[in-house]
């Protein structure tokens, strides 16, 4: 029995490079300049370019630390509601005034009833398998880690 299925991407070269163009922009706006151990140029333009396309109505940030993620989501999903989850909250140099935040840790929560378009972003250093597994187990298909 196949656990997960991986299908192709559903975009073209020149979509990324039109998206690029659009996510410097926002980039250059980013709270935390210098954010040694924490998201950068790369990993910000691949989270961006998939927000953008699968565009949920609810994000699920399980690893906060200064919060250059969190002003990611809010600044690419403006119109989506946002649940950021840390064990320790006071690493925090950006925080939002939109996103709600929690320092329960993500499988303890209750996400049975999220909405079907959910997704969640691992950024929190817990094992992969471990996280996915949990976020199947709330029926969360849609998964950044």
């Amino acid at each position: 029995m196949e656990i997960f299925s991986k299908n192709p991407p559903e975009w073209k070269k020149e979509e990324v490079l039109e998206q690029l163009e659009n996510f410097k922009i926002i980039y250059e706006q980013r709270p935390i300049k210098d954010n040694i151990d924490g998201m950068r140029f790369q990993h910000m333009f691949a989270t961006y370019f998939i927000l953008k396309k699968i565009n949920p109505s609810f994000v699920i940030e399980s690893g906060i630390f200064r919060g250059q993620s969190t002003w990611l989501i809010e600044n690419t999903l403006p119109n989506s509601k946002v649940l950021s989850i840390d064990i320790d909250l006071n690493q925090r140099v950006y925080i939002s005034k939109k996103a709600k935040y929690s320092s329960v840790d993500f499988k303890d929560h209750d996400f049975s009833n999220i909405p079907e378009d959910t997704l969640v972003f691992f950024d929190d250093h817990v094992n992969h398998l471990k996280r996915v597994q949990q976020a199947r187990y709330f029926n969360i298909k849609n998964i950044i880690k």
